[in-house]
């Protein structure tokens, strides 16, 4: 939980430190991609994450990577910040941080749709609509299966979840009926 903190105050401060959206789009894809890129290469991770290799190198690597992406100066010397810190291990996390916080600045509110079975496109479609009718903003709908539910959906937007699922359902069914 501490990482998550500490990961959403760099990511905010990033975010902040951009002037302007377009800039926040192109560093979001950035670290999206050096995140993935961590995760699927050792050679990656071995000089972010072995103290065997310098700072200096680390710096290097991280400050060429953004700027070969055209980035502002504003992400290589956060990139730098990271490495000063001994911060680099929490880039994954930062990654996610910041997508989160520039998808909530945009006003996006990520939503999590979970069915008994996958959902076609037409149909993710109109849950999103009427998501987005519900909450008066943009939603960037994550569709799931639980084959578990046995049928209908149970939505996730927030901290506040709506269970219309069969499971659900029955499980009240039964606590009625053992009262009566």
């Amino acid at each position: 939980m501490r990482d998550r903190k500490l990961a959403s105050r760099y990511a905010g401060a990033l975010l902040s430190a951009l002037p302007d959206p377009s800039q926040a789009k192109a560093t979001d894809e950035f670290l999206t991609a050096l995140r993935d890129a961590m995760q699927e290469s050792g050679e990656l991770r071995d000089v972010m994450f072995d103290p065997v290799f310098a700072r200096s190198s680390r710096k290097a690597v991280l400050r060429e990577l953004a700027e070969r992406h055209g980035l502002p100066r504003q992400v290589p010397n956060f990139m730098e910040t990271l490495v000063d810190n001994n911060r680099v291990t929490a880039l994954p996390v930062i990654a996610e941080a910041f997508h989160e916080a520039r998808e909530e600045a945009m006003g996006v509110v990520p939503a999590e749709l979970t069915t008994a079975q996958p959902l076609d496109a037409p149909v993710r479609e109109r849950a999103r609509a009427a998501l987005e009718k519900l909450t008066g903003r943009t939603v960037r709908l994550d569709c799931r299966v639980e084959p578990d539910l046995l049928g209908g959906a149970v939505t996730k937007i927030g901290s506040k979840i709506y269970d219309g699922s069969l499971r659900s359902q029955l499980i009240e069914l039964r606590r009625r009926m053992g009262q009566e």
